[in-house]
């Protein structure tokens, strides 16, 4: 698929037909949601949460609760099918453009290993800035690119797939924090997963 600026994006439809994928990403993903939960825990009853960059959206519907509206958002109309079958709401864009929704729409906001395959990632943190609501919650994970761990995973999922992360915008702890800091109050930075995935919770 293209991005607005004419690169041709990787589609990862194709990695949630792979078993060994699926356990994977179901493994992974169990500290992913205990985070999120956390970080969502104070939101209000009926909550509006979008997800940005959703995959199969299978994070999302695990965390959104009763009544909330969950926005699953991506630009692979076969991902949105998956998420929309688990009960979100889809929506197709590229979050490589000014995302065409209102300001402060939504009290919380989830971007799950997508922004390192963004052309412009601070773009979009403050477009997601912009999309929240006073006090609204983001969580942004993605691979931390000064861990050893990190790093030594990466080389060897090329070597077995034969295929490149097409990780363009790639963050450390430092640069994820700055990031974070010099747009929202209150943020706090961490890694689960072995050092694999690292995340910022952070608040409008």
């Amino acid at each position: 698929m293209t991005t607005s600026g004419g690169r041709q994006r990787a589609s990862f439809s194709g990695y949630y037909d792979r078993p060994l994928n699926t356990l994977l990403f179901r493994w992974i993903d169990i500290r992913k949601v205990g985070v999120i939960r956390r970080a969502f825990a104070d939101l209000p009853p009926e909550a509006r949460i979008v997800d940005l960059g959703c995959g199969a959206g299978t994070i999302l519907a695990r965390v959104a609760r009763t009544g909330d509206l969950a926005v699953a958002a991506d630009v692979d109309l076969s991902l949105l099918g998956r998420a929309a079958g688990r009960g979100t709401r889809a929506l197709r864009l590229d979050f490589d453009t000014t995302l065409p929704v209102a300001d402060e729409s939504f009290h919380g906001a989830l971007i799950i290993d997508a922004l390192e395959h963004a052309v412009s990632p601070h773009r979009i943190l403050d477009e997601l800035y912009r999309l929240l609501r006073p006090r609204g919650v983001l969580v942004v994970f993605t691979p931390p690119y000064d861990s050893l761990t990190w790093v030594a995973a990466e080389g060897l999922h090329n070597l077995v797939t034969r295929r490149t992360s097409d990780h363009i915008s790639p963050f450390t702890r430092e640069s994820l924090a700055w990031a974070m800091t010099r747009r929202f109050a209150e943020v706090r930075i961490g890694r689960v997963n072995l050092g694999l995935s690292m995340y910022a919770v952070a608040v409008k």
